[in-house]
């Protein structure tokens, strides 16, 4: 069972001016989003909705092509870049992930697998290249959103993240599925990230569910807005202030359901570890240091199993 999800943040991209001016109402709300449950609604963030419905039709347009079409973007031996199928065994049932899925590194540029990306539709390109020049903007937002609502200085966060850090794009497709009250579109897990961006589908009302507490929330989709939420190395930065949320994806037996993710993470190079100011005497350090490769290793040992990456790391 579940309850719809409550957080909700608005104008976030706006919050530095905010501040600026003495209004902190949407830092708190913020802050106490991030601790409570580790993710929020973001609306009024500076793109309109017919530019998100242009994303999402694009989106529908690639998924809607011939399979033949879409394995020229296939990922190869990469599983984080390209086109793909996202029915892995995992969990204790042995259910798969049902769904299609257009994994696009966006974010340095020069780290772009540009062989990968869509050359149909046509303005596929031109659209998620604006759109990741957006995301960045956005991303950099929050990053110093999260400093200072913890009194810290703004680029403590940033800091961590580094120089080389990314924006990976996922692109997902939920099938119609026979059997939804058995079968998941994404098992329950947490993000390999500091801090995910997501689009929904403002055609499905039930996909995305958030944990709290052992409990399901449903996340409402409203148009315009995105869904954020914090990841792994989010909660290890601010040694387990801020809650990587629990999520999982449903299916239906009605209507296909597309989303738009974006997935912000540390430079692989960067070692994360909690910032220094956030271990005291009452909040003793929980998790251990941890880059990219180590964290992808551990995701494949645990997620297999219904694990956690963050429980494998805490002290």
């Amino acid at each position: 069972s579940y309850r719809p999800c409550k957080p909700s943040v608005d104008n976030i991209d706006n919050i530095d001016s905010k501040i600026s001016r003495g209004h902190k109402n949407e830092l708190l709300k913020f802050s106490s989003a991030l601790k409570e449950w580790g993710c929020f609604q973001v609306v009024n963030n500076g793109m309109t909705n017919v530019y998100l419905d242009e994303l999402v039709k694009i989106t529908r347009q690639f998924f809607d092509l011939s399979l033949e079409e879409k394995l020229k973007c296939s990922m190869a031996d990469d599983f984080f870049n390209g086109y793909g199928n996202a029915a892995a065994v995992a969990g204790d049932t042995k259910s798969v992930n049902w769904n299609d899925r257009l994994f696009l590194t966006v974010y340095p540029e020069d780290q772009r697998k540009l062989q990968l990306w869509p050359e149909n539709p046509l303005r596929f390109r031109e659209i998620l290249h604006d759109f990741s020049l957006r995301l960045k903007m956005m991303l950099d937002g929050f990053l110093k959103a999260m400093a200072q609502s913890l009194d810290l200085e703004e680029n403590s966060f940033s800091n961590q993240h580094g120089e080389g850090s990314s924006i990976s794009t996922r692109f997902g497709l939920y099938p119609r599925c026979a059997c939804p009250d058995r079968v998941y579109g994404v098992h329950p897990h947490s993000d390999r990230s500091t801090v995910t961006i997501l689009l929904q589908d403002n055609d499905v009302a039930d996909g995305l569910h958030v944990q709290k507490d052992g409990q399901w929330y449903k996340v409402p989709v409203i148009p315009g807005a995105f869904f954020v939420n914090i990841g792994d190395f989010a909660e290890v930065m601010s040694n387990g202030i801020f809650k990587s949320a629990v999520h999982r994806v449903v299916t239906n037996s009605e209507k296909e359901r597309v989303s738009v993710a974006a997935f912000c993470a540390p430079d692989p190079e960067n070692e994360v570890e909690p910032i220094p100011q956030l271990i005291t005497t009452n909040q003793p350090k929980m998790y251990n240091k941890v880059n990219m490769a180590t964290y992808k290793q551990l995701f494949f040992e645990t997620y297999p199993h219904g694990k956690r990456v963050l429980d494998a790391l805490r002290i």
